[in-house]
């Protein structure tokens, strides 16, 4: 018999080996691999007849009902779409739309958004769960007959798994196409190194529509161990939670050490059960990370990089003493190159660079993506045969040093000129952190005249340094043209949905502030910006 390939055949066999361990866990609610399954069977098996497309969109998150969804769809043969909570009305019905969904799974939060003007648009076959509001023409999960697939469906290696929309920092979000064997092969490759067991309990940090949720979904449901969803009280005091859980394993974005550190919450030992911690998502400053190893001594810290469109992960750097630095950034480097990875760095005319010298990163790996959801433009454009091989080109700009360790540079979209000078957004915001005291700062260029830079904008979360004091720092190790015209001292940042510092809602506020201000009056804009 043929492998099957559908991403929820471990999730079968560990409810059989594990029936009654915890599979998930959020507030006082929990739910054994047995349940979990059974649930997912009965959804499984109400999905199928209705399976055109073979697309089934999950609109929730951190909840049982929306993971239910996720395997429910998933064994039943489709591919799951989540769908962004935060999405606008206008966005969910365009996409809902374009991708033709059979069906829809809804838990409480998801629910609310289907208003009379949604449900016009949405597929006509709407699952809910048991706590969410009734939904007009809607099944609840709980009241589906026990007829069940016993089997996932048997699904080949190049057919669909699931489509994640990235961010959208340009324009609409786009939808990554990612096979059922693309996430096999990361998963046979990350649980080598993770080497999770049933025992384990994992911290789930990222909604469903983040693709870091991928990692630990799916790596638990190999060994059967417990996820630990966080709510967003949860996630305003990560370290209450990870002690109150008895966390194992952690992932996040570096931001959540960085929010600990100014909340003075960091405290050597603070973190005896964590055994495995992962940062991705956000250059991961060497200070701060060496502060949560000294919390969580017991524990090993990896930083690991990778595009949605390369699956999940592509490199992966261990924190080790001494650290392996990214000098010009003080960051952890990326490390060296999954083994099913080949990674080149590329001038702009697709030229191979030497080590040393930094350019654009491009992957080659049986991981990658399909490419994006109905844009063969964009696909084209992002994905390119050279001598028979299929590239990515990540938009990430990074060098190679001659021990083949990846050092990230920044984004080439972060490059600006300003008053004929090229200007890399990263290298300036280190100088900011560092001036700042604080490694949550970023750096804009504001405003943009007939498409050019006309200045920069500096934004830090310590409100205890003045603007005047931060820029003369910043001059004593930048040129005068790199450093920000104003610095805009502030509680906190926002953040988009994968937990990152939102630069599009920056320069929203800038423009908001002022149609076009002068650099000269930018202050004053300043002023009602930071209130």
């Amino acid at each position: 018999m043929s492998q099957n390939f559908n991403i929820v055949s471990d999730l079968a066999r560990t409810a059989l080996e594990f029936p009654q361990s915890v599979a998930i866990s959020v507030g006082k609610s929990e739910i054994t691999y047995a349940d979990f399954v059974s649930s997912a069977q009965r959804l499984a098996a109400a999905l199928v007849p209705h399976l055109k497309s073979g697309r089934v969109g999950v609109l929730g998150s951190r909840s049982i009902g929306a993971y239910i969804g996720i395997a429910g769809a998933c064994w039943a043969g489709s591919t799951y779409v989540p769908l962004n909570l935060k999405w606008p009305a206008s966005r969910l019905i365009k996409l809902m739309g374009e991708l033709e969904l059979d069906a829809i799974v809804v838990d409480s939060n998801g629910a609310k958004l289907l208003t009379p003007e949604v449900l016009e648009f949405a597929p006509k076959v709407v699952f809910r769960t048991h706590d969410a509001a009734d939904v007009p023409g809607s099944i609840c999960i709980d009241d589906l007959d026990d007829g069940s697939l016993v089997e996932p469906v048997v699904r080949a290696e190049n057919e669909t798994g699931y489509i994640v929309f990235t961010s959208g920092t340009t324009g609409e979000p786009k939808g990554v196409v990612v096979s059922c064997g693309s996430l096999n092969h990361y998963l046979n490759n990350t649980e080598t190194w993770t080497e999770f067991k049933h025992t384990d309990r994992i911290a789930e940090a990222h909604d469903v529509t983040f693709d870091l949720s991928v990692h630990n979904m799916f790596l638990a449901w190999r060994a059967g161990a417990s996820l630990h969803l966080m709510s967003q009280l949860d996630m305003m005091a990560p370290q209450a939670f990870i002690r109150r859980r008895e966390i194992t394993a952690w992932m996040s974005v570096p931001t959540i050490i960085n929010n600990m550190r100014g909340n003075k919450v960091l405290k050597p030992d603070l973190f005896p059960s964590l055994r495995l911690s992962v940062f991705c998502g956000e250059p991961l400053p060497i200070k701060a990370v060496q502060e949560w190893a000294e919390a969580a001594p017991n524990s090993v810290v990896e930083n690991i990089y990778g595009p949605t469109e390369g699956t999940v992960v592509c490199t992966r750097q261990r924190l080790t003493d001494p650290a392996v630095v990214t000098e010009k950034r003080q960051i952890l480097a990326i490390g060296p190159a999954y083994p099913n990875f080949k990674i080149n760095i590329c001038d702009p005319s697709g030229a191979v660079l030497p080590d040393g010298e930094t350019g654009e990163i491009v992957i080659h790996s049986v991981q990658l993506s399909d490419g994006y959801f109905n844009r063969p433009e964009q696909t084209a454009e992002k994905f390119k045969v050279i001598d028979g091989e299929r590239w990515y080109f990540t938009g990430d700009l990074g060098y190679r040093d001659a021990n083949g360790i990846f050092h990230h540079m920044g984004r080439t979209d972060n490059q600006v000129k300003l008053k004929g000078n090229r200007i890399e957004l990263e290298e300036v915001e280190m100088h900011l952190r560092k001036a700042c005291m604080t490694d949550l700062a970023t750096v804009v260029a504001w405003p943009i005249v007939d498409g050019s830079a006309q200045g920069l904008v500096g934004f830090s979360t310590n409100m205890n340094v003045s603007e005047a004091d931060v820029q003369a720092a910043m001059k004593r190790t930048l040129p005068e043209y790199m450093v920000p015209a104003r610095i805009v001292l502030r509680e906190e940042l926002p953040r988009n949905i994968n937990d990152k510092v939102d630069r599009n809602a920056l320069l929203a506020e800038l423009n908001e502030a002022s149609i076009a201000p002068s650099l000269d009056e930018l202050d004053d804009e300043m002023k009602m910006v930071s209130t």
